[in-house]
């Protein structure tokens, strides 16, 4: 924990971004065990095909989990950016599963490995995202029955929601979010609370009926108060907003996730210089600043502990995340609030 992080050094691997620390002590302590890649080899599958007979369509699927890990397994279901990659993800998900989670990425409407959006399909867009996250849980024994190495391993009732940008706001919907039509009807359907937890990268903030969303819903005014459940944002200070009314918001309406949501569970990770894309190591590489390895780190390491909080129950988990000093593991950039 007293290794400063200008010793890191980009080790890549196949699909995978890990951290090597020069002249740290190779023994893993509780005290430094959130900051590395944990002891699980990570197998990926990226063209995994469901049917989902509600939506009339095959839902592509990006299923990673720990080989050889013992079960049963907590899941992620993630949602990406608008028309990020899924697989831009995995200097982050990869974490998560070394950890000894399944995640699951589908590949949205909007996904880019689906090939074009459709002009129909835009104003589908919205609604796909949402069902697409719940059919993934609905989904679990057909996904165990593709992948016999995940057979009777994953513990649906430990199930955390995520997502990035706009897949934020989904992981936000699901958890609560209150949205409605343009004619006062209030989806509260769109919760799922099989999700126990929620994890929000650069979410959004109070998006009105004049922002340019797929489909006529919007958030009602009180939308953040039905984010009750335990909830880790992020976001930096070069992360700004734009729903397409040409308003520019400034990276504290990416907070909103924690700054409006009622007290209990919530933690927020603050950046400093830190942009949308982490320097294009999530979402899509030809986006953002230089690369951003430190922050890539230090996001992964508070994601990792609170899920292992609220997921797996690990005491120790959450006091590591309440009491480690985020500036110290950042060269000063990262601050860590809760309440």
């Amino acid at each position: 924990m007293q290794c400063a992080l200008e010793k890191l050094l980009r080790v890549f691997i196949p699909g995978l971004l890990t951290l090597q620390l020069v002249g740290c002590a190779a023994i893993t302590t509780d005290n430094n065990r959130w900051q590395q890649p944990g002891a699980y080899e990570v197998a990926h599958n990226d063209e995994l095909v469901v049917q989902d007979s509600v939506q009339a369509r095959d839902v592509m699927l990006q299923v990673s989990w720990p080989v050889q890990s013992k079960g049963p397994l907590p899941v992620v279901v993630f949602s990406h950016g608008a028309f990020c990659y899924p697989q831009q993800y995995r200097n982050i998900t990869d974490f998560w599963v070394s950890h000894g989670y399944v995640v699951i990425l589908p590949n949205h409407l909007d996904s880019p490995n689906r090939g074009k959006l459709k002009p129909q399909e835009i104003s589908q867009l919205l609604d796909a995202r949402v069902r697409d996250m719940s059919f993934v849980l609905d989904a679990l024994p057909e996904i165990e029955a593709q992948i016999p190495e995940l057979a009777g391993r994953i513990d649906a009732d430990k199930a955390a929601v995520a997502g990035h940008s706009f897949g934020g706001m989904i992981a936000m919907v699901k958890s609560g979010l209150h949205m409605q039509q343009a004619d006062g009807t209030v989806l509260t359907s769109w919760q799922d609370p099989r999700f126990r937890a929620a994890v929000v990268m650069s979410g959004v903030g109070q998006v009105g009926p004049d922002a340019r969303l797929p489909q006529q819903a919007f958030m009602s005014a009180d939308a953040f108060n039905g984010l009750s459940g335990p909830l880790i944002a992020n976001g930096g200070t070069l992360d700004e907003g734009n729903v397409g009314t040409g308003e520019i918001y400034p990276w504290q309406w990416r907070m909103s996730p924690y700054t409006l949501a009622p007290p209990g569970d919530k933690y927020a990770l603050i950046l400093q210089d830190a942009d949308h894309y982490l320097g294009g190591l999530i979402c899509r590489e030809d986006r953002g600043g230089p690369d951003d390895p430190v922050g890539v780190a230090v996001v992964r390491a508070a994601q990792t502990a609170f899920l292992d909080a609220y997921l797996k129950d690990d005491r120790a988990a959450g006091r590591w995340l309440r009491t480690a000093d985020f500036s110290e593991l950042s060269d000063g950039r990262a601050d860590l609030e809760f309440k």
